[in-house]
């Protein structure tokens, strides 16, 4: 090979490996930075109202919230919540949806909610509560309880008293529940513990109600000064966690609208769906009120401000109580005369209802009422068993007689006149018996100690 050759070559062998290091260095995918967090402005440092993006969503949104459990490979909805957030009312509802709740599932017909996700998914579960509702549902937001703890630790843990030691083990799930009484700052895993556990009296309603109660815990401690100056980056970690199929800059638009009702935590309502448990074909359902529930779904947020008795709020929490309810101070005590007056003024006969779900309050309560003089007519159970507090109605129609030992029944057992109320459920005067009981029971054994 001559020299012209051997050159030839070298050029040839070095303009190939120019070309190829050119090609194959410009086919290296250099990992693109995330983005920097959101910037914390000044008004957010000093828990002013500066919101994550500015508001470009209006009107009404409604989301499926969706706990999925998974187990033995078997995935099924454990929780299941219809959020609606008003923007232009400012307002939002959650109502949580029993598991056992009758409904008409698309192509399968009349079964329990929870059949619904087994059959077809989110797709099947999101249809039937549409048409359960008579509504829209825009989005969806899937929590997985793998993902759970860290939604919890994401805000530093939450404060919740426990009313009674819970303590429950499920082999098959794996699951090992043992909680003290007592008020404590729950981490994830607790928490998780927390809102799982079904092992009481009231089952599956029992569960809701502390699942609210956790809600409200959580809200209560985004709130807190601490977790207000960091909003912005809690949200973006929220966000990466949840599986949904709403856009991102909506989440965010979303979170900045609950961190606008930080001042108004009264317009952030809960409720169960209402409704009492029915046999049918010789398998439990929860069988719902459709009226109470269309009254919650379509009430302005004053409305929503009165219905005290079943309707909840974030402002009405409180971590220092079992059932989480803010107490108010005891007010004086009325003498034996106005005692008397109120007996005397309840010429009508009255009704009992046990809205607890408890038994036997709705009969003990009775009980003492008789002592003192009160004719009771009927004692049983109210239409649904979340009431928060005890309330007094009368028929729509009631006569001024009926009225006035309405008015005179919430006054001797300190219910306030926001709580009494025409309904068309109530063929008496009716007391119906709320978690409060134990206060009212205590009123009732002191006025009647008072008028010996």
């Amino acid at each position: 090979m001559t020299w012209k050759k051997i050159l030839i070559a070298l050029l040839l062998a070095s303009f190939s490996f120019g070309v190829g290091a050119y090609y194959r260095f410009n086919r290296i995918q250099v990992p693109t930075p995330p983005p920097p967090p959101p910037p914390i402005s000044d008004d957010i440092r000093e828990g002013g109202d500066e919101d994550v993006q500015p508001l470009e969503i209006a009107g009404r949104i409604n989301i499926l919230v969706l706990g999925e459990d998974n187990v033995e490979a078997v995935k099924r909805s454990d929780t299941v919540m219809f959020v609606a957030v008003d923007i232009d009312d400012k307002n939002v509802r959650v109502l949580s949806l029993p598991r056992d709740t009758r409904v008409s599932i698309p192509r399968h017909g009349n079964q329990k909610l929870n059949h619904a996700y087994a059959y077809g998914g989110v797709d099947l579960l999101r249809a039937t509560i549409e048409r359960f509702l008579g509504t829209t549902i825009h989005y969806y937001i899937k929590i997985d309880y793998d993902n759970f703890p860290q939604l919890v630790d994401i805000v530093g843990g939450v404060d919740i008293f426990v009313g009674r030691a819970m303590k429950y083990t499920d082999r098959k799930q794996n699951l090992h529940i043992d909680i003290p009484q007592g008020k404590q700052r729950m981490n994830g895993e607790t928490a998780l513990k927390y809102v799982r556990f079904r092992n009481d009296a009231l089952g599956d309603i029992g569960r809701i109600r502390r699942q609210q109660q956790f809600l409200k815990a959580f809200l209560h401690r985004i709130y807190e000064t601490e977790n207000l100056l960091r909003f912005p980056t809690i949200m973006n970690e929220i966000k990466n966690t949840l599986a949904t199929d709403m856009d991102p800059s909506i989440i965010l638009q979303l979170g900045s609208f609950v961190k606008r009702l930080e001042k108004e935590q009264n317009r952030i309502f809960f409720k169960m769906l209402p409704g009492e448990p029915t046999l049918v074909d010789g398998l439990s359902y929860w069988i719902a009120n459709r009226a109470s529930v269309e009254s919650f779904l379509k009430a302005d947020t004053q409305a929503l401000i009165e219905m005290q008795s079943d309707v909840s709020t974030v402002a009405d929490y409180s971590p220092d109580s079992p059932d989480g309810v803010k107490r108010t101070p005891t007010p004086e005590a009325p003498s034996p005369q106005e005692i008397q007056e109120r007996v005397n003024g309840i010429t009508q006969a009255v009704a009992i209802l046990n809205g607890t779900g408890r038994g036997g309050v709705a009969q003990n309560v009775s009980s003492h009422l008789q002592k003192m003089g009160v004719d009771v007519t009927h004692v049983g159970n109210a239409k649904h068993f979340d009431y928060r507090s005890s309330i007094v109605i009368y028929p729509e129609n009631a006569s001024q007689a009926a009225k006035t030992s309405a008015e005179n029944l919430a006054r001797l057992c300190g219910i306030p006149t926001s709580l009494t109320r025409a309904d068309k459920q109530a063929s008496y005067p009716s007391l119906v018996v709320g978690q409060n009981y134990e206060v009212l029971l205590k009123r009732l054994e002191s006025s009647y100690a008072t008028i010996q």
